[in-house]
């Protein structure tokens, strides 16, 4: 398995931001010498790293959106013996 791993697939959002906020954002992409893309990644990764309550709160929701495996079992026997 290599070290080296492909870059994640990216997509085109459109935004619009606040002046100031327009302005720190392309002062800082060219203080560290980044794309501004990058910065938004960056940023991103980091408000959602910080954000307890927002990882609680999508833990949740993959847990309530996956089915328990009581039920699977449930499923996977009810397919497997149809006569019940």
């Amino acid at each position: 398995m290599s070290i080296i791993k492909k870059p994640a697939e990216t997509v085109t959002r459109e935004f619009h931001l606040e002046e100031p906020v327009s302005q720190t954002f392309d002062n800082s992409a060219r203080f560290i010498g980044i794309t501004p893309d990058h910065v938004i990644t960056l940023a991103l990764r980091f408000v959602f790293w910080k954000d307890l309550d927002f990882k609680r709160w999508q833990k949740e929701q993959r847990e309530t959106s996956q089915p328990t495996q009581s039920t699977e079992l449930k499923i996977l026997h009810i397919i497997a013996d149809p006569i019940r």
